[in-house]
């Protein structure tokens, strides 16, 4: 064979070899052919166990009112509001998404108010220093790491009735009740919770010894709550 028969047989085997190859990719398809990536399906938040114990902190906002109906003050009524910083104990069981518990509550407050009395040389006031609780709870687990509830219990709250003027002058009684309302909680981690509630509070009356005895003093007050819970 000459050389430019071998020459011309080589050029040929490339060409076949090329043609090949060319075919092989285009069945194969081209870089610049879309990739389409796989969907990757959410991964739903774990449920949490609410069953156990718990503490916490809260804060609150108080508004309300005081009075006799009559001369405390003097048109009977006063306003009451003010601030509370708070401590809560409490355990909860669940039972499929029902949560229910029990807690302790205790806040210190300066919820007062003042006003003039049926006799205008005096102001009748009321200062509420401390609040405390024993409350049941009731509620839903809403998705996997909320709850909304319903709480209800028995209250008493730490009361100064005072005057103020000449020969004024105050007692400090014990304000037994109850409260209700309604709260929604969180988990924001496996050992944490926030918390808000709106609660009403409501107190049978008592009798204060001021410059002179003033009868069927009560107090009542709507409280909004907020708190961080630490699961134990």
């Amino acid at each position: 064979m000459t050389v430019l028969s071998r020459i011309t047989t080589s050029i040929a085997a490339a060409t076949v070899t090329a043609a090949v190859l060319s075919g092989t990719a285009l069945q194969a398809g081209s870089l610049d052919d879309p990739v389409i990536a796989t969907p990757v399906a959410p991964v739903a938040p774990l449920a949490i166990d609410w069953t156990g114990a718990y503490g916490g902190v809260t804060l609150s906002y108080n508004q309300g009112h005081y009075g006799n109906d009559g001369v405390f003050p003097g048109d009977g009524e006063g306003e009451l509001d003010g601030y509370g910083l708070g401590l809560l104990l409490g355990y909860n069981w669940q039972r499929g998404n029902i949560v229910y518990g029990g807690e302790l509550a205790y806040s210190a407050t300066n919820i007062e108010g003042e006003e003039a009395c049926a006799n205008p040389a005096f102001a009748c006031g009321m200062e509420i220093d401390q609040v405390a609780s024993i409350r049941g709870r009731l509620g839903v687990a809403a998705g996997p790491r909320s709850l909304v509830y319903l709480t209800a219990g028995w209250a008493a709250a730490n009361a100064f009735g005072y005057t103020e003027g000449p020969g004024g002058d105050g007692e400090t009684q014990r304000l037994n009740g109850y409260l209700y309302g309604l709260g929604f909680e969180h988990a924001v981690s496996d050992r944490f919770n926030v918390r808000a509630a709106v609660l009403r509070h409501e107190f049978d009356e008592s009798d204060f010894q001021t410059d002179i005895i003033y009868n069927d003093v009560g107090a009542d007050f709507t409280t909004i709550e907020i708190g961080m819970i630490m699961r134990f």
